[in-house]
């Protein structure tokens, strides 16, 4: 689960990730990305769960020490943080 999903899918549409006729299928991407990390882990995404740059590299380690999750995935997962960090931190 992703608190402020919402917020989060608007937060996306507004800093224009990828060119415009992309940006829908930015934010499905980003919302899955997030949705797979919350369910990796067990955890509902928020901003006690991931508020900073440190929750990022926390939850990063933690997928890629479960050994069943490619690099390539977890890259994508960061950058879905990444952009749920700054919506958070008002960037």
């Amino acid at each position: 689960m992703i608190k402020y999903q919402a917020e989060f899918e608007g937060y996306i549409r507004d800093i224009g990730v990828g060119p415009a006729d992309k940006v829908a299928a930015s934010v499905k991407s980003s919302v899955a990305s997030l949705n797979s990390v919350s369910k990796h882990l067990g955890i509902n995404i928020d901003t006690k769960t991931l508020g900073s740059n440190s929750d990022i590299d926390e939850l990063a380690e933690r997928l890629s020490k479960m050994g069943r999750i490619s690099t390539k995935n977890i890259k994508h997962y960061r950058s879905a943080m990444l952009q749920y960090v700054n919506m958070v931190n008002g960037k």
